[in-house]
């Protein structure tokens, strides 16, 4: 959506990017810039910029660039809306649309009065945890190895037995039943709908915290033998278990090279506890797309961590191929004896797991593994199948990696690598790509610009560079919009036209905040190098007649191939006239160009 550009221009005000940017980046000052590693891409030197006077950040290797929109955009994996809300929320201020919107306006309401209702819940369920009543809830915790500390950073509670104890307790402050029904902390009686009953009683709580430190859910475990050992709070106006991560609030603000996921709350707190303090959970052992997209927030890559049993093996298999997807790189924790995360590490201690994520599996060796334990390989018929699936797998591959696992699958198999080859629909020398490689990138992959794109961007920003310099440019002859091939310059160049010949101010970081992310990086780029033109219009003018020869080179090219294929002596004889006309054309600009 549109928002006004006076309210866009005092909220990037309120959020001066190098303030922001500083949240995630370190950033050292350095000719009249703010230097710091990228946090899109593995940056090991430093290649992200920040200009505080243009408001835009730049990175010069993986191209990533817009305003401080785009930044958060992309830092936390936000829509538009959504990092345009944040960044209002940062600076105090009111939505536009939510100002004068009374149905909005209701709903923001509701959910900042669930967010309250749930901290009021977590620090009710804390204190009782610490007093008489949970007892029974502190001696689980101590035979399970937690201490107070850690107790405390993850906010650990206890829910009393009474029916409606914390139903009472947040009504005495002034919340109303309805609140707590949507917070799911409360709901109504089956037999007496006029009652109300607390939804998590006697058990041991953790609060799922969301990324920006809101308690948003809890999960309830049971210290008896109840069924089922969990329950946890179901979708709410502010919950959503497909999209949150159980203790990615301990990980804001910093960029990590990996993440350990496991399946339950308590293998989190117990590797934090023993000071593996990057590891988050699903809630739910099958990983989502939405999840994927928070995770590579903080870290290009992830180790599987989840429980040795039947039912964690295939919850990672499905999770492999979405971390791909998400260009994470996955790898895979192998506990041994089927035990989990938190038995392990109590039992054999933090050295011996951290040696276990040394010798982990790539994602596909887990998967080819799997392939091979599900056929066995200790008869020929096993054999084939295993090979047959494990080239399926394969033949999907690039071929960097293809070469990788072939070697492994012709050991396992007793095939020759050369048969393993043409299974996988590769020969032995080709090297040829396969028709649908997955995507294995840990980090963003840098752009190519072509000498094109380069000159087009060059082109803007002499437009960019004041409105007097970019009237005079675009009304010269060798000037048109269809030189710029890139939709995303071309349409932003015709909307910075319109604002100069309407006598608009155009404010170009507030236009290029508006922009999405890969049009951003696009035109940022482009108003990143106007400091160094001298002479906008002279500039202009070289890199017009530059794109004007390529284009009439490309012509040329078209034209030869015409007159080739037609096979009408008329057809051909214009053509080729058409192509004497261009070619002298050219040899006049080549000419020019040279003197």
């Amino acid at each position: 959506m549109a928002f006004p550009e006076a309210w866009l221009n005092e909220l990037m005000s309120k959020n001066d990017i190098a303030s922001v940017i500083s949240e995630y980046v370190q950033l050292t000052p350095k000719g009249g810039r703010l230097w710091g590693h990228c946090p899109f891409h593995v940056d090991k030197t430093p290649s992200f910029s920040v200009t505080p006077d243009k408001q835009l950040f730049h990175c010069f290797s993986c191209k990533a660039g817009g305003s401080v929109i785009q930044f958060v955009m992309q830092a936390e994996n936000l829509s538009y809306i959504d990092a345009v809300r944040s960044l209002a929320q940062r600076a105090g201020m009111d939505m536009p649309n939510e100002i004068d919107d009374k149905r909005l306006m209701e709903q923001k309401r509701r959910r900042e009065r669930i967010y309250e209702a749930n901290r009021e819940a977590a620090m009710f369920y804390h204190k009782a945890l610490l007093s008489p009543e949970g007892e029974n809830a502190r001696h689980y915790l101590e035979r399970r190895g937690v201490n107070a500390d850690t107790a405390k950073r993850f906010g650990l509670g206890y829910s009393p037995d009474g029916y409606d104890t914390l139903f009472n307790y947040l009504t005495g402050k002034g919340f109303s039943k309805e609140i707590l029904y949507d917070a799911g902390l409360a709901v109504p009686g089956r037999k007496d709908p006029t009652k109300s009953f607390d939804f998590f009683r006697g058990r041991l709580m953790f609060p799922v915290i969301s990324a920006m430190g809101k308690v948003i859910a809890f999960g309830g475990r049971t210290m008896g033998s109840d069924e089922p050992k969990y329950i946890n709070t179901g979708d709410t106006p502010v919950y959503n278990k497909r999209e949150n991560i159980y203790a990615i609030n301990l990980l804001k603000g910093k960029k990590l090279d990996d993440i350990i996921m496991v399946e339950g709350y308590m293998d989190v707190i117990s590797l934090h506890q023993h000071g593996i303090d990057n590891a988050v959970a699903s809630l739910g052992t099958a990983l989502t797309l939405q999840q994927a997209r928070l995770i590579k927030r903080y870290a290009p890559k992830v180790y599987y961590a989840y429980d040795g049993d039947e039912a964690g093996q295939k919850a990672m298999q499905r999770g492999i191929d979405i971390l791909r997807a998400s260009d994470i790189e996955p790898r895979v924790i192998i506990i041994p004896d089927e035990h989990d995360p938190d038995e392990y590490i109590r039992e054999f201690g933090p050295d011996s797991f951290l040696l276990l994520k040394d010798a982990s599996l790539t994602g596909i060796r887990f998967k080819l593994e799997r392939i091979a334990k599900v056929h066995g390989t200790d008869t020929p018929d096993g054999r084939e199948k295993f090979a047959r699936d494990a080239c399926l797998l394969i033949s999907r591959l690039d071929p960097v990696e293809r070469d990788r696992y072939i070697p492994f699958v012709s050991e396992r198999s007793g095939l020759s690598i050369d048969t393993v080859r043409e299974q996988c629909g590769v020969s032995a020398n080709s090297g040829a790509k396969s028709e649908a490689p997955a995507r294995l990138n840990t980090f963003k992959r840098p752009k190519r610009d072509t000498e094109r794109i380069r000159s087009e961007r060059r082109l803007l920003a002499c437009i960019m560079t004041s409105p007097e310099a970019g009237i005079e440019i675009v009304r010269k002859n060798g000037f048109s919009l269809t030189l710029f091939s890139s939709p995303s310059l071309r349409a932003f160049c015709a909307r910075l036209i319109s604002a100069y010949r309407t006598g608009s101010k155009a404010d170009i970081p507030v236009m290029i905040a508006e922009l999405d992310p890969a049009s951003a990086e696009d035109v940022s780029s482009a108003f990143s190098g106007t400091d160094d033109i001298v002479s906008p219009v002279e500039c202009a003018d070289a890199i017009m007649a530059s794109l004007t020869m390529m284009d009439l080179k490309d012509e040329l090219k078209t034209l030869s191939a015409k007159a080739k294929e037609t096979s009408s002596s008329e057809e051909k004889a214009a053509v080729m006239k058409e192509y004497s006309e261009k070619f002298a054309k050219l040899q006049q600009l080549t000419k020019k160009q040279n003197n």
